[in-house]
């Protein structure tokens, strides 16, 4: 895929429209031409962090930028916004047709946020306004560029946006709705699974924590024997994530356990890295049923981009570089006879070495633990007050907690006794659930609600 359009850069005073060209492939590796590749470095990395605080998740491919006039390292951060649209064109989120008659001025801050990043406002459109490209229909400026503009210039229009999602959402003929999007790699399901979460019976609290899970990206794993609703109730998570992302759709990844840690992570294979289902997954669903029955590697693979978002890939032959987000969501049989605990034909002994298959760190990476099949309650919100709530900005700010709810966490034996990460992940999840709850502190009832799905992290489970 090959994306054309415009940058304007302040620093180039002679020259300031820039051409802009980048070609999207498989792979994970980045080119450059006619730009520093250190500057072209800094600015993908302050990309992937304003994108990623707005909610606007890009998938991981290999990119050959080339700009013409030849920039320096000072003029490379004038262009983060047509980098910007041009993966979000990548991701579907905007048409090549608009782009490649669209000039983009200023820079971003890691918040998404417009700035311009050596030059006052009074400049930016002022230095060059006989010289516009005959291509260049309209320009994306920050507000207050329209007033620099001559009265006999060439454009049609210059559209004001102050972040990136205002430059995703002002136009309607930017949204790109019917487009194909970028082809998936591998194994990324074409037919995303659309299952209504009431056509399944119960499983209220499941129900209840999905939906926190995917408003906040938290790590799933769901126990219970099979046919109890433990794939039915993943399939509905490509619905939340969406939701959750403002998005009209998110990838579903699905890989067998026979791929193992290649099929998972990635690998080299014929002299070119080769992304995994966690990298094809990103901003979007990895579902990894029997996640039990999945090599030990593959498994334990997952701790380091589990906690990092990266992975990187170092042979002989080069090196590749992936950054994903996806949501995990895992899935697992409590024993090996799959019975459940009430009709289990297990040994202790088989009992503690099925559930030895994943490790303790393993376990402490999966911030949700959740027990399925036999819950006959119901999800204290309907679906559509579900999604409602996922439309909701996630709380930023340190959030307030009852002085009796802190106590008794920081004073029990549970809080004594766990790791540094499960203390942690646990007042995360207590502020979740009060998100839940839409109330304006944490309390007991939530400090018991985030211990309740930990139990995994736990002796004797």
């Amino acid at each position: 895929m090959l994306i054309r359009t415009w940058g304007f850069v302040a620093t180039k005073p002679q020259r300031p429209w820039v051409a802009v060209e980048i070609r999207a492939e498989r792979g994970a590796l980045m080119r450059t031409s006619g730009l520093p590749a250190g500057a072209a470095q800094e600015s993908m990395a302050r990309l992937r962090a304003a994108l990623a605080h707005v909610g606007l998740r890009h998938s991981t491919h290999a990119l050959t930028l080339h700009v013409h006039p030849t920039c320096t390292k000072d003029d490379v951060p004038h262009l983060d916004l047509a980098f910007a649209s041009a993966l979000l064109k990548i991701g579907g989120r905007l048409q090549a047709q608009d782009l490649q008659h669209t000039a983009h001025a200023r820079a971003l801050t890691l918040s998404g946020d417009i700035q311009d990043p050596t030059l006052g406002p009074a400049t930016v459109l002022s230095m060059c306004r006989a010289s516009v490209p005959p291509e260049v229909q309209r320009i994306v400026h920050a507000p207050g560029g329209d007033a620099l503009l001559p009265e006999n210039h060439s454009l049609q229009q210059g559209w004001e946006i102050s972040n990136l999602l205002a430059l995703v959402n002002s136009k309607p003929s930017w949204r790109n709705l019917h487009a194909a999007p970028f082809p998936k790699l591998g194994r990324v399901s074409a037919n995303h699974p659309k299952l209504h979460w009431e056509e399944i019976q119960g499983e209220g609290h499941a129900k209840s924590w999905l939906a926190i899970a995917a408003k906040h990206r938290l790590p799933v794993l769901m126990s219970g024997p099979p046919g109890r609703g433990k794939t039915s109730l993943a399939k509905t998570c490509s619905a939340l994530r969406a939701q959750s992302l403002h998005t009209s759709d998110v990838p579903w990844v699905a890989p067998h356990p026979a791929g193992g840690v290649a099929g998972l992570v990635g690998a080299w294979r014929q002299g070119a890295p080769q992304p995994g289902a966690w990298a094809q997954a990103d901003g979007g669903v990895l579902f990894l049923d029997e996640f039990s029955e999945w090599p030990r590697p593959a498994r334990e693979s997952l701790r380091h981009v589990m906690e990092t978002d990266r992975l990187e890939l170092h042979r002989a032959e080069g090196s590749a570089v992936w950054t994903s987000k996806p949501w995990i969501v895992a899935a697992t049989n409590p024993c090996t006879c799959g019975r459940g605990h009430e009709q289990c034909l297990c040994s202790p002994a088989e009992r503690k070495l099925h559930r030895k298959k994943c490790s303790a760190p393993l376990l402490e990476r999966f911030s949700v633990q959740l027990e399925v099949g036999n819950d006959p309650s119901t999800c204290p919100k309907p679906w559509d007050e579900v999604l409602a709530w996922l439309t909701r900005p996630v709380p930023t700010e340190g959030v307030l907690w009852e002085d009796a709810a802190r106590e008794g966490w920081l004073n029990s034996d549970i809080h004594r006794q766990a790791s540094l990460r499960v203390r942690a992940s646990t007042g995360r999840l207590a502020e979740a659930h009060a998100d839940w709850r839409e109330g304006g502190k944490v309390t007991s009832e939530d400090v018991r609600a985030a211990v309740d799905v930990t139990w995994m992290t736990r002796e004797g489970w």
